[in-house]
């Protein structure tokens, strides 16, 4: 495309001064017109803006990293051309601190900024999701258990409702998901809250202005309208020629019967009038002498109509308005109830969060969103208003997928309230694929149908140019969606103003070659060997092994936009997308490598299911308690111990009475004591392995009361040989990587809130129970390989080959089979039930939201089916599998309305993607697509290469090893024992913190001094976070909170962090009379935990306060010159910085700074220590480097001298001059 913009692209990146839509197709161009915009924003001749006045808002991490690389790149291009323009220059400067970023980063900067405004601990951080889920399901239980204690009437009414026989895990899940939907919503109580009202109606005018029952009659509209069309359709074609003219009276009737319902305008009018319709009986005709075809069509599609007018009927008219009023009553108590509890769940979420001080990504959102909007007025702060100052323009990438929190955020910081209008957004409607994350597309709808297309405040620019894909497959595409996709189902209408227009010009092929295809597997009824997923793999595999021996793709070249001439297809060209990895990419990678072709998939998913995964943790579970009989049985089966499963069954049969463990215990008892008088006869060698597993179980499970979670799995992988046994295993790599990742979880774990072996195993467990996946490990990367992925991991991506395979795979109904329908816009809908008599009635709510539910899925799988068809560039090849396809074929016939469109009905029924597009083809010309019908016989009779399947293991390569030759073990010897000159320099740490230097010093000062060790071995780490010291004391063993109820803390380290704390919040503007007052504050604000709060010593902070450092401080707190807690980053040569080094690398020191403040234009250091010391001379001696690196740091930074760094010692209560 290179710089030739098109017209609409030009006005995208031209206009100024509006609130700008652009509805942006597939291959649009969109990031490049985007950058091009910022670009030209910064190089405007009369009013350049520098880039850190933008704030520009993408969907993900990766996207914001790649925007700012692309507007790197754009100012470097600019300034190789201008290489004397300072304001570019500048640019380049800005870059780094510009706000290109993802919402939640932005939500994050401004709690940051604001944290007071909302009572926030600055300290605070955002939770791993893992830790998450965990709190969740802890906190839900307590709350759900005080609940029940109070057995209140209501609360078991909703119990018996939603929760089943065995357990109350719906009731839970349904809290969990309400919780959800409701923080999509900026007022969440005021939603929740919303939600009570169809629950609380009296009467039919009441019930008619419901939201609820405004989507009820639109979707009665576009039922009625359905039927209708269908009567119309079989009244003509009663009048054509040799059609069954004898029907024509009945239908003419018929069809002024749905005319006259489709008038209703009301549920009221809607249910007289459809209970009082009926069907007459089809005239009998014998000997029809007309065409058969047409008069099965009349009947077929009247039944259609029958049987769905039926349908309606029996969902939202089977009772009475009354009846209905009443039923609503009687779910009153359980609705009002399960909006209590949630809110009940929300407060206690939150305050077990505030306690921690952790946030989450719902937290980033809504205390922004309490920093920036006002909960009574909901119009913006004043702080709001200070953040607007700073950005000119706002910009929103991928707005499909915003909500309406981001949304309310960003019209905050706008300029929208002061009458400027300065947000930017783009996005496409048809891509938005992310509902599961709350993502409203009704947002980008709202303003795509009320923002003009005429120059305005509030103007619509569609860019529809496609510079990715060949016309071939663009004419498909709209093919397709031309028929199915509408408004009612997908959000937005596929017209001509979405369909897509070809920008990129393309080298010819030959003839066909670039057509679409239509891959159709049917399988055997009665051959159910090969599964539909192998099935559709084989052929897939043929497919390939086709195009790599005659398609041919254009040669891409280096300078943008230039195509060009055609090359052979290469297997890194092709790429397979599926809409769920699981259960299909494993089979298609199996498939296609023993047919010889290389692939690799791009998962998700699937961690916790590999094998390696699952061994470890019960191995994990083992150490955390051995009396666990299926992970026990499931270790002494895997290669670790290698039993069968005879042999478990043997030891099991030995001792009936006692439990499995015991068991296993009284074999390596008998083994120890070298009898033999079980009947379990494991051979000599099992009953080796097995004793020696226990042995090494039994010496873990000591280490594990005080070893680390990750060191401790890190060293029984490597004692039992585990590790390395994976990694000799076909496809070791990945198999290493997966366990490398899980001891990365451990030390991610080690960081949360949660502490012990016994909470791991539940964080894991608790990741895997709500399917937070994680993508396996990558193996080494082949780079001519065909890709397998996910067509959500696709998006923003392009391939010159695509599958669009597993077409025929079933849409997930998951949500609309729950016992309550969650609607995240419209609410609850639950079923009516009898407590005393043990029944359950469909209600009206549940039944219209999960209709409604259903539509949304529909719609949602009709844009992720757009988004897999458009990342083709030259050829598009779709496949699924079908039962009975040839038949299917041949009679599949759609209805069409008036608009074009598949009706209504025809939409809402299709259930897969493979039933959509052969409705769709069912539309087309004959013969316009290239459909291909492969039988399972066909691809049985495909021979695998033996060569794949014989492909020698690494374990099988390392039995064949010899000894090696005599002459080559010198040479060997030689290679490996040589060192390298500089490798002091390539193990030296290129970041260090101050505490890690201080703490050396301190080390060599005690050896020299013969002090004993201050640190306690188990509260080192602690205390160097805190930059305090334990009193001196005999070290203890560490023994956690899950094996003994108490986990013994440092009381010294705890002292320390808790004086430093108090400092730190601190007001000193404040007397020192009022210390008492504000410690109360903190306490009520949850500002520290509350064990912290007895180990401050009050009277030796008052004696600090009163001191004439305390008043300096006080001064220069009021003259606002007083700076605590101040982090810094500085580099020093590697030589200046660490004794054992020489070199002049430069590394890079960290620290915080307790406190400092000017007086006189000149700076104060000081640092508190709370350390048991004998004299002032030995704190000075310990710290003196510690306050060096700082006075260094804070020169550097302010420009100003230090004229004192001194030491306040809390145990001496004086201070020290250093």
């Amino acid at each position: 495309m290179g710089k030739q913009w098109t017209k609409e692209q030009q006005q995208v990146i031209a206009q100024k001064n509006r609130n700008l839509l652009v509805s942006a197709a597939a291959g649009s161009g969109k990031t490049a017109v985007l950058v091009e915009r910022i670009i030209q924003k910064i190089m405007d001749k009369e009013t350049p803006v520098d880039i850190d006045k933008l704030l520009i808002v993408t969907y993900t991490n990766g996207a914001a990293a790649e925007m700012r690389e692309r507007i790197g790149a754009a100012i470097e291009e600019a300034l190789e051309r201008q290489p004397e323009n300072t304001h570019l220059q500048k640019q380049q400067t800005l870059l780094h601190n510009a706000q290109i970023t993802t919402i939640h980063s932005f939500c994050l900067s401004v709690i940051r900024n604001f944290f007071h405004r909302i009572e926030l601990d600055p300290e605070f951080r955002v939770a791993e999701e893992g830790e998450l889920k965990l709190l969740k399901s802890d906190v839900l239980d307590q709350v759900l258990e005080t609940y029940y204690q109070a057995a209140k009437p209501e609360f078991l009414v909703l119990s018996e409702t939603i929760a089943t026989g065995k357990n109350d895990m719906p009731l839970k899940e349904t809290i969990l998901k309400l919780f959800e939907f409701a923080m999509s919503y900026p007022w969440v109580e005021e939603w929740l809250e919303s939600c009570k009202k169809p629950y609380h109606v009296e009467n039919m005018e009441e019930f008619e202005a419901l939201p609820l029952t405004e989507e009820l009659l639109s979707y009665l509209g576009s039922m009625t309208s359905q039927w209708a069309l269908q009567m119309k359709i079989c009244r003509n074609l009663c009048v054509e020629t040799d059609g069954p003219l004898l029907y024509q009276d009945l239908l003419e009737k018929e069809v002024r019967g749905m005319e006259e319902i489709r008038k209703s305008a009301t549920y009221q009018q809607y249910y007289e009038k459809i209970l009082g319709f009926s069907f007459g009986r089809l005239p009998s005709v014998r000997n029809f002498q007309g065409d058969l075809e047409k008069k099965e069509r009349v009947q077929k599609l009247r039944n259609e109509v029958k049987g769905s007018m039926k349908k309606v009927t029996e969902q939202f008219f089977f009772q009475s308005p009354e009846d209905m009023f009443e039923d609503m009553r009687k779910n009153r108590l359980a609705a009002d109830m399960l909006i209590e509890v949630t809110l009940a769940f929300r407060r206690e979420f939150a305050a077990k969060k505030r306690e921690r001080n952790i946030l989450d990504f719902n937290d980033l959102e809504h205390f922004a969103l309490q920093i920036l909007v006002d909960a009574e007025t909901k119009k913006p702060t004043r702080t709001a208003a200070e953040i607007r100052k700073n950005y000119t323009e706002i910009m929103v990438d991928e707005y499909q997928d915003s909500n309406y929190v981001q949304e309310t955020i960003l019209k905050a910081v706008s300029k929208e309230s002061e009458g400027i209008f300065n947000i930017f957004m783009v996005g496409d409607v048809k891509q938005s694929i992310y509902r599961f994350r709350m993502a409203r597309p009704e947002l980008f709808m709202e303003k795509y149908n009320t923002y003009t297309q005429e120059d305005s405040h509030k103007q619509r620019i569609d860019l529809c140019m496609n510079f990715r894909s060949r016309p071939q497959v663009l004419q498909r595409v709209n093919d397709i969606f031309y028929r199915i996709m509408k408004e009612d189902i997908g959000n937005i209408t596929y017209d001509k103003k979405a369909a897509l227009y070809p920008g990129a010009v393309f080298p010819e092929g030959e003839k066909d070659m670039f057509e679409p295809e239509f891959l159709i597997m049917e399988p055997e009824e009665e051959n159910r060997d090969m599964k539909p997923q192998e099935l559709e793999a084989k052929a897939v595999g043929m497919e390939i092994k086709k195009l790599m021996l005659s398609q041919q793709v254009t040669e891409e070249m280096p300078r943008e936009g230039f195509k060009g001439a055609l090359r052979p297809v290469r297997y890194s060209d092709i790429v397979i997308l599926l809409r769920s990895m699981s259960g299909w990419a494993d089979t298609f990678v199996k498939v296609l490598g023993e047919l010889g072709i290389p692939v690799r998939a791009a998962a998700g998913t699937g961690y916790f299911s590999a094998v390696e995964v699952q061994t470890a943790l019960n191995l994990l579970r083992l150490l955390d308690n051995p009396r666990q009989d299926i992970p026990m049985a499931a270790v002494l089966a895997s290669p670790i111990v290698g039993l069968t499963g005879e042999d478990l069954a043997r030891i099991r049969t030995a001792y009936p009475k006692e439990n499995f463990y015991q068991a296993v215990m009284h074999l390596f008892e008998e083994y120890i004591q070298e009898e033999n008088t079980s009947s379990c006869q494991l051979s000599a060698p099992q009953q080796k392995r097995l004793c020696e597993f226990l042995e090494i179980l039994g010496t873990f499970r000591k280490k594990a009361s005080y070893t680390p979670i990750h060191e401790l799995l890190y060293q029984v992988l490597e004692e039992t040989g585990y590790q390395a046994y994976v990694y000799a295993l076909p496809g070791g790599e990945v198999k290493h990587g997966n366990l490398e990742m899980l001891i990365e979880k451990a030390i991610a774990y080690e960081n949360t809130s949660y502490r012990g072996l016994f909470h791991f195993i539940r964080y894991m467990e608790q990741l895997q129970k709500y399917e937070v996946d994680f993508p396996l490990a990558e193996g080494e990367e082949m780079e001519d390989a065909v890709r397998i992925m996910s067509i959500h991991k696709s998006k923003g991506l392009e391939f010159p080959v695509v599958f669009v395979s597993g077409l025929g795979k079933m849409f997930n109904t998951q949500d609309v089979r729950e016992r309550v329908a969650l609607h995240p816009r419209l609410g609850i809908g639950i079923d009516v039930v009898d407590v005393k008599r043990r029944l359950r009635t469909p209600g009206l709510t549940r039944q219209f939201l999960a209709r409604k539910i259903t539509m949304e899925n529909v719609g949602e799988e009709l844009r992720v089916l757009y988004v897999a068809l458009t990342r083709a560039k030259e050829k598009l090849i779709l496949t699924g599998v079908m039962k009975k396809a040839k038949e299917k074929l041949s009679t599949i016939q759609a209805v069409v309305g008036e608009d074009g469109f598949l009706t209504f009905l025809g939409r809402l029924n299709s259930n897969t993607f493979l039933q959509f597009l052969l409705l769709a083809r069912s539309c087309a010309p004959e013969n316009s697509w290239r459909v291909t019908l492969v039988k399972q016989k066909e691809l049985e009779n495909i021979e695998v290469q033996e060569a794949a399947r014989e492909g020698l293991t690494r374990i099988q390569l390392l039995a064949r090893l010899q000894e090696p030759e005599p002459e080559w073990e010198e040479k060997i010897r030689e290679r490996f024992s040589y060192r390298y000159p500089y490798e002091n320099e390539v193990a030296m740490k290129t970041k260090v913190s101050v505490s890690e230097l201080k703490h050396r010093i301190m080390d060599r000062i005690r050896i020299e001094e013969s002090l004993e060790p201050v640190f306690p071995s188990a509260a080192k780490e602690q205390a160097e976070e805190t930059d305090t010291e334990p009193l001196k004391e005999e070290p203890k063993r560490y023994i956690p909170a899950f094996m003994e109820g108490v986990q013994e803390e440092n009381i010294g380290a705890k002292r320390g962090t808790a004086m430093h704390r108090v400092l730190e919040c601190l007001d000193f503007t404040r007397p020192p009379e009022a210390l008492e007052e504000q410690l109360q504050e903190f306490k009520e604000q949850h500002r520290m935990e509350e064990e912290l709060f007895e180990l401050v010593s009050l009277p030796s902070l008052k004696k600090f306060l009163s001191t004439e450092l305390g008043q300096r401080m006080q001064v220069a707190a009021k003259q606002g010159k007083l700076y605590r807690e101040k982090p810094f980053v500085m580099g020093k040569p590697a030589s200046e910085a660490l004794e054992e080094s020489s070199s002049e690398e430069m590394i890079l020191i960290q620290g915080i700074i307790d406190v400092f403040f000017e007086e006189e234009d000149e700076i104060v250091l000081l640092d508190y220590k709370t350390d048991k010391v004998n004299s002032s001379q030995q704190l000075a001696n310990l710290y003196r480097t510690q306050l060096e690196l700082y006075q260094e740091a804070i020169e550097r930074a302010v420009g100003k001298k230090v004229k004192e760094r001194l030491l306040y010692s809390f145990c001496l209560n004086q201070v020290v001059w250093v």
